[in-house]
């Protein structure tokens, strides 16, 4: 057996871990750039934005903004 294998069973499970941390968004502000060759309107051939689902007004908007859209 190698030794990659004999570690595999000795892995602790997910919720013993005691090096991780899961916490909210930061506060603080972020740079984002916008190029010529990005889309005018940020929905367009983004992959985050699923086109069968049904959205609010709302909804788009927050999306738009949050993506850098008008």
């Amino acid at each position: 057996m190698l030794d990659n294998e004999k570690g595999v069973n000795q892995l602790p499970k997910f919720d013993d871990l005691t090096d991780r941390l899961i916490s909210e968004g930061n506060e603080q502000g972020t740079i984002s750039m916008k190029t010529n060759l990005d889309p005018k309107d940020p929905i367009e051939d983004n992959p985050y934005f699923d086109k069968n689902k049904t959205y609010t007004k709302e909804e788009l908007d927050k999306f738009r903004n949050f993506f850098g859209g008008s």
